[in-house]
């Protein structure tokens, strides 16, 4: 079946449009300077690691205590 689901449609394109017009704003915005964009993408970046990185580690320890 190659039927396209809607959520990921939803979610890529239309929640996170205003992620996508605030990182087009900073890179391509006029007075054109890189450093400030850059250490705000970064920052994004770097939150969404450890956001990912925090889940894993809570989902291994739920695993080791419940699943085990």
């Amino acid at each position: 079946m190659s039927a396209t689901t809607l959520g990921p449609v939803l979610i890529f394109a239309i929640v996170l449009s205003p992620v996508y017009l605030m990182l087009a704003g900073w890179l391509f915005g006029r007075p054109r300077e890189l450093r400030l964009p850059l250490i705000g993408l970064g920052f994004l970046v770097g939150f969404t690691a450890l956001a990912w990185g925090g889940m894993a580690v809570f989902g291994l320890l739920v695993d080791l205590m419940f699943v085990s």
